[in-house]
């Protein structure tokens, strides 16, 4: 039953090594909790501090978690269940249960593809992210990230362009109020895909959650693309993982000067696949998954391809021809917008849905016609 599950993942932690040999060993999370401390103690699969935890913790500690999963539609999926990914159980440190806000796709079946990098990521890096992943999704592969500021934002955008299904992989409790100026992104999310979470729903960020969770957002992917990573970013932790994992890594190559790229470069130093196109990831994909994925219609619709550099002239030259070619949505927002700086939730009548508000800004930002700015704000350009 799902409160022993629950019951089991508060005693066990996150990124517990050892929760494949306790299943195996006791079939089951309930048989864990009838078995006693003592008889969990001689099976030496247990810590001190699980022990610990095992004496201290209660099955009204799990049920109090239900009981608000129940009120918020967050959905608990335990180790072991048939709606569990088998790609995500056979890793060294599955999650005793994810929770998960929205519909999970079906990541044994359908191609998913991991898209990483930095919150400070280049004006390039921004429309690589984005146009990466419209191109992907369009295609029939799932875009995965970690719902994050800079390119987590993109990467998620550039699926919701693609009206198309996205994962995010959080850092904390689906609840937990992080990031509060990407609420409305995590709200698209899962009008369009979900969001996933080893951490019960009030859980807090810290710095040790997210680099945790990035293990799931490789093992739920066939590959992971690095966007930019400087040495020591984050966006190596998933790397990593996914090498250990036997997944695929792919990286844009970047100039050796450039620090931002010192990570990445290393990356392909290291035998990570260099990725120049979109269709470096199809040929990789395509004789694995010949009915899931559509190149002919990752290429029907254009859109604005990354540039290295675009000078401000290039920009008031375009203005009017990227008007001509928004979407409808784009349009509405443009049209909207009376005053030169704005926040997302001033913009009101417009009859679209989160997700298509979202999309629809991050359109416009792509094509020069507003931008981001401190405070959570968007400028006219």
């Amino acid at each position: 039953m799902i409160r022993y599950s629950v019951w089991l993942s508060l005693v066990l932690g996150v990124a517990n090594s050892k929760t494949g040999e306790i299943f195996e060993h006791f079939k089951t999370a309930e048989n864990v909790f009838k078995s006693g401390i003592e008889e969990c103690r001689k099976t030496n699969l247990f810590s001190k501090s699980e022990l610990l935890r095992m004496n201290k913790t209660s099955l009204s500690d799990a049920l109090k978690i239900i009981g608000e999963c129940n009120e918020s539609k967050i959905d608990i999926i335990p180790f072991g269940d048939k709606r569990y990914p088998y790609c995500l159980s056979v890793i060294e440190d599955p999650p005793a249960v994810i929770y998960v806000k929205g519909k999970l796709p079906d990541f044994d079946r359908i191609p998913s593809v991991c898209i990483v990098g930095p919150r400070k990521v280049s004006d390039f890096g921004k429309r690589a992210a984005y146009s990466l992943s419209y191109r992907l999704s369009k295609a029939g592969i799932t875009v995965v990230s970690g719902g994050a500021l800079g390119t987590d934002t993109y990467a998620h955008a550039g699926a919701l362009k693609a009206n198309a299904v996205t994962v995010a992989v959080l850092g904390c409790g689906i609840l937990y109020p992080y990031l509060l100026k990407n609420e409305s992104l995590r709200k698209a999310i899962c009008e369009n895909g979900c969001v996933i979470s080893e951490y019960p729903p009030d859980f807090p960020a810290s710095k040790y959650t997210f680099p945790v969770r990035n293990r799931i957002m490789s093992a739920l992917s066939l590959g992971t693309v690095v966007i930019e990573a400087a040495e020591g970013s984050g966006s190596l932790i998933t790397a990593r993982h996914a090498y250990e994992q036997g997944r695929d890594v792919f990286v844009i190559p970047g100039s050796p000067d450039k620090k931002e790229y010192a990570g990445s470069n290393a990356l392909m130093r290291d035998g990570a696949k260099p990725l120049l196109d979109a269709s470096d990831i199809f040929n990789e994909y395509i004789h694995r998954f010949p009915d899931k994925i559509n190149i002919e219609r990752a290429y029907s619709e254009s859109i604005i391809e990354p540039k290295i550099k675009v000078s401000s002239q290039e920009i008031k030259n375009n203005q009017k021809n990227f008007l001509e070619t928004l979407s409808k949505e784009a349009k509405i927002v443009y049209n909207q917008l009376d005053k030169q700086k704005f926040y997302p939730d001033e913009i009101c009548n417009t009859g679209l849905s989160s997700a298509e508000l979202l999309s629809a800004l991050t359109e416009l930002e792509m094509e020069f016609l507003i931008k981001a700015v401190p405070g959570g704000m968007y400028e006219k350009m």
